[in-house]
């Protein structure tokens, strides 16, 4: 009786996070004035690019890396990535340095678990809408 009335029965706890992360990543050819570059970027574009930046540097089998751009803005993106492939896509974007002949550079600038948190850059809005009213 008494080994009954102290155990405490177990407790299951589930850990809820988002099997997916979301990358915000920006693609410019260096070679090509702005205006060119910004023309000619499409959404097939930017996917080549990072498949082949995953290619190039994890190769046929190790590049095979699931992802979806979610926005394209200009030559911004945002990307959503596997939480467990997330660095092989960083990795790609720092290593990236050319695509049909072109210089270009290909950098990943931010990651977050949660989509509602690449809405906004919380530097750029602090610069825009705080920084001005403290003079």
């Amino acid at each position: 009786m008494s080994e009954r009335s102290t155990s405490v029965p177990r407790q299951w706890t589930r850990e809820v996070a988002c099997s997916d992360t979301f990358i915000a990543l920006s693609l410019s050819f260096l070679d090509l004035d702005s205006e060119a570059a910004s023309a000619a970027m499409s959404e097939q574009l930017f996917r080549d690019v990072l498949t082949q930046a995953l290619t190039e540097l994890f190769g046929f089998v190790g590049g095979a890396v699931v992802f979806s751009i979610l926005q394209l803005r200009d030559s911004s993106a945002i990307v959503r990535v596997d939480k467990r492939d997330a660095d092989k896509i960083w990795a790609a974007a720092a290593f990236a340095t050319s695509y049909g002949g072109h210089d270009i550079r290909l950098a990943a600038s931010r990651s977050s678990p949660f989509l509602m948190s690449m809405a906004v850059d919380s530097r750029e809005w602090a610069a825009t809408r705080v920084a001005p009213s403290l003079g």
